[in-house]
């Protein structure tokens, strides 16, 4: 049993390992490109400063410093300018992705799902003509996560006006890509259901929370979150005789019935007087011939 145990701690130590470091200077504050830890390293316990850049891992074994908690805080910070709610978006979005990235710079397992590579000097997505030197970096994720957090930024204004973030996986492998001139890393994303990817579960925009894996929140809208327009404003469609007022309709009815037979009786009434009246004027023609008959007879 003992020895059992042991087997199982040395390979939870074995396979919670980290993949990557970054450090910075300060001050200035000034960060370095993240460098591959190579052979990878244990997690460790490291004492965070406030503010927190990723609450959900406070007092665990991590994979990222102080140094990396300072680089998230300003990262996140241009999240929520670029997915919250200050520039029309969903603020459940922007925390989201803080919590992908989280998962990808602080989580224990770290190397099981982060692959990294060499640093290179790549062009800048701002400035093609620009080279940043950046960390590769392999990113592998479930289909579902990949879904569900675009599904919770799909109606952000950013994305919708971006034809490269038109799906789940182009919505990240765009993420991964602009990323370089702030992180120093070029993120690819692979995707795949097998045991070697991050699986996340992300609150959806619907959710009427305040706060959102530590961080504070705004409930989402129709006007950035989907799922909110069907929720609230998609009714079903009216059946053809919905909002009738039948009151109105009956009295309209008993109007025109009565006016109806008003206009028939008094038509027919006009009728059978100008029948009785031929009949009167006919009779009156045959009495005077037969006056005139009578008094030729007479005369003869």
């Amino acid at each position: 049993m003992v020895t059992k145990m042991w087997i199982l701690l040395l390979f939870a130590q074995v396979y919670s390992l980290c993949s990557l470091r970054q450090n910075c200077v300060q001050p200035p504050y000034d960060c370095q490109t993240p460098f591959s830890v190579n052979p990878p390293s244990p997690p460790f316990m490291e004492n965070f400063t406030a503010p927190y850049a990723c609450p959900m891992f406070l007092g665990q074994e991590v994979c990222c410093s102080q140094d990396q908690n300072e680089a998230m805080n300003y990262k996140f910070f241009l999240l929520d300018e670029t997915f919250g709610h200050s520039v029309g978006g969903c603020d459940i979005c922007a925390a989201n992705l803080k919590n992908l990235w989280c998962h990808f710079t602080c989580h224990p397992l770290q190397s099981q799902y982060v692959k990294t590579g060499e640093q290179k000097y790549v062009p800048s997505p701002v400035e093609p003509t620009q080279l940043v030197l950046a960390l590769l970096t392999n990113f592998t994720v479930t289909n579902s996560l990949s879904c569900e957090i675009y599904q919770s930024c799909q109606k952000c204004p950013y994305v919708t006006e971006v034809s490269a973030m038109q799906s789940p996986q182009g919505f990240l492998e765009f993420q991964g890509y602009e990323g370089i001139p702030i992180g120093l890393v070029w993120t690819t994303f692979y995707f795949s259901d097998g045991p070697d990817a991050l699986d996340l579960q992300f609150l959806p925009c619907s959710a009427n929370v305040t706060n959102a894996y530590g961080y504070q929140v705004q409930p989402c809208s129709c006007n950035n979150c989907l799922n909110q327009c069907q929720a609230n404003y998609l009714v079903a469609a009216p059946s053809t005789l919905e909002g009738i007022d039948w009151i109105i309709v009956g009295i309209v009815y008993l109007v025109v019935l009565v006016f109806t037979m008003t206009l028939f009786f008094s038509k027919y009434a006009w009728l059978k007087w100008r029948k009785n009246k031929s009949r009167r004027e006919e009779g009156n023609s045959n009495g005077i011939y037969q006056d005139l008959a009578l008094s030729n007879l007479y005369y003869e």
